[in-house]
């Protein structure tokens, strides 16, 4: 047997092992400016948590740090636009990233945004998207416009005093914006065994920006017989609070002609609509096609569908979800390019787009054709988005989560958009001192003009007296700058753009004094145990439970039995006789 005092040796080293691997787990992200050698595999298995995200010095939030799987050239040099959400994302909000991974702006005093996208009004272009409460599958809220300082142009609600759902809301040529609406209302639900029933309505809007005015609206229960959905009732409908969501709108489309395409995820069909009187012209897909399918179904048997949009005159994308969480209808998920010859009502798969994972994913989904022709699939419900070649070569994949864990609902992102953007915030960069580093960090949330940083000094910081120290090459959001010897007492940096021409200075600090970060607002904040932290924790006390045990084992033998023996009965036994 081991000495006692080399058993607990052994136990103490046991559980200084089990505690350096939970602090490796447990370490916060850290900002990296190099190559990202992280494993694929151990990144989708969730090891580097359930939402990675980074920290900074001198910013006050934490931002996604995707995985950029696959990367090519001729990717689309556009920003990333998206909204991540999850049970792990602790402030969630519009996020803009390069193609790298890096940040490049997010904001969190909103929280939840949803379908965040770049969109031209009168001229000049503004970030769009959706704020409100997310009902599960639907949203009520408003949208809002910011423009190229990120503030504020325009709050836009939809007419009648509806609210605004989260699916959809586009800009046309025209200066009208496209919105979805969700609204309650008495229906017959007889063939469900409810005569006095209630739904939630499909509403789609086209309202006038400059003037505010209503141009056009929809209501599906106008058109489409509640008995034709595809959606299993599963109780609902007997109440207007547990209404149920027969047609479930989640976009709308305009063509040059004035009428609409629609996706209606419960139909699982897209429908033309027509902008004089709201009939429905054609439908595609579903139960009820008006086309015939020239690929052998395969441009026509979607399912469970989002993000239908017009690509030019006679060809359309759509986001083919192939389930809808409990039921699948197909392999995996895809992002359909459909040709429709509406002399000849025929529809033909020009390309469809699958994940290099081929992943289905059971909600939400984007497709998105690019500037220069690629076509940018975003796979909703699984962390991940995908830019493809027009012909379907798979050119870059990005994954924001852990797509292995994509039920548990840990982070999500409806859509995925690509975007040229040029922002000038009217902010001043973020500067946070480190005496002990002897090193200055410095970020611009959502600027992107700067090319480098030019440190100064100066030993009065109320005179604008500065003396040039260096420059730093601006490769990722946040750079470390280190601080020469012979600086003087108080620095700053001035933001310059490719010309070398000075943007703006930051505020001025002391060298010798820690610089506090401010934490971005945010409606709430999470702070969740991660599940690698959790499984860590386990093992932990598995492992000393085992160890104490070990440690303790003939005494706890001794104990055992002792309560043993005085819990069974004593038997009087006669002594031998002797003759």
């Amino acid at each position: 047997m081991l000495p006692v005092s080399l058993r607990v040796q052994l136990m103490l080293a046991l559980v200084l092992h089990l505690q350096a691997f939970f602090s490796l787990a447990s370490a916060p992200s850290p900002v990296t400016q190099s190559n990202d050698e992280r494993s694929v595999s151990w990144f989708d298995w969730g090891w580097y948590g359930a939402y990675p995200h980074r920290s900074y010095e001198s910013f006050g939030a934490q931002s996604p740090w995707p995985l950029v799987v696959k990367t090519d050239q001729r990717c689309d040099n556009g920003y990333i636009f998206a909204e991540p959400r999850g049970f792990y994302v602790d402030t969630p909000g519009p996020v803009i990233l390069d193609n790298a991974g890096n940040l490049v702006w997010m904001e969190t005093r909103w929280g939840e945004a949803m379908d965040v996208k770049v969109q031209r009004f009168n001229g000049k272009d503004y970030i769009t998207f959706w704020h409100g409460t997310d009902n599960g599958t639907f949203g009520e809220g408003y949208y809002l416009m910011l423009d190229e300082s990120y503030e504020v142009f325009k709050k836009v609600l939809p007419i009648g005093g509806f609210t605004g759902d989260l699916h959809e809301f586009r800009i046309t040529e025209e200066g009208t914006a496209l919105m979805t609406i969700y609204n309650r209302k008495p229906a017959d639900l007889s063939a469900y065994g409810i005569p006095d029933g209630w739904i939630f309505d499909s509403i789609f809007q086209e309202i006038d920006l400059n003037t505010d005015e209503l141009v056009f609206e929809w209501h599906a229960s106008d058109h489409f017989p509640i008995g034709d959905t595809l959606a299993p009732i599963n109780g609902q409908g007997k109440t207007a609070k547990n209404a149920f969501d027969f047609f479930h709108i989640n976009s709308v489309d305009k063509d040059e002609a004035g009428d609409y395409i629609i996706s209606s995820r419960y139909y699982c069909n897209v429908a033309g609509i027509s902008g004089k009187d709201g009939g429905v012209l054609w439908q595609l897909g579903g139960a009820n096609s008006s086309f015939g399918d020239l690929s052998d179904g395969a441009a026509s048997n979607f399912t469970w569908n989002h993000h239908a949009a017009w690509q030019g005159k006679n060809n359309l994308t759509v986001f083919d979800n192939g389930s809808n969480g409990q039921q699948n209808s197909a392999k995996y998920s895809r992002g359909l390019m459909i040709n429709l010859d509406m002399d000849a009502m025929t529809v033909s798969l020009e390309q469809e787009y699958i994940s290099p994972q081929k992943m289905l994913s059971p909600s939400q989904g984007s497709v998105q054709v690019l500037p220069n022709g690629n076509v940018l699939v975003g796979w909703g419900h699984v962390p991940s988005f995908t830019e493809f070649s027009r012909e379907g070569e798979v050119l870059c994949d990005t994954h924001i989560g852990p797509i292995n864990f994509d039920v548990c609902s840990w982070v999500k992102n409806y859509r995925t958009f690509k975007y040229p953007w040029i922002g000038r915030p009217k902010t001043l960069p973020d500067v946070a001192m480190r005496p002990k580093k002897n090193a200055l960090f410095v970020s611009w949330n959502g600027a992107t003009e700067v090319y480098s940083w030019l440190l100064q000094s100066a030993s009065d910081a109320s005179i604008d007296e500065f003396r040039d120290l260096g420059f730093t090459e601006k490769t990722a959001f946040e750079m470390m700058i280190s601080i020469p010897q012979d600086a003087d007492e108080f620095i700053r940096v001035a933001a310059l753009d490719r010309d070398g021409h000075v943007l703006t200075y930051s505020t001025p600090v002391s060298k010798n004094e820690y610089t506090v970060t401010r934490l971005l607002d945010a409606p709430v904040r999470g702070n969740r145990m991660e599940p690698l932290h959790i499984l860590c924790l386990s093992m932990l006390g598995a492992a000393i439970g085992v160890c104490i045990v070990f440690v303790f084992r003939f005494t706890i033998h001794r104990g055992i039995n002792r309560v043993l023996r005085r819990a069974a009965p004593f038997k009087y036994q006669a002594l031998p006789m002797h003759s």
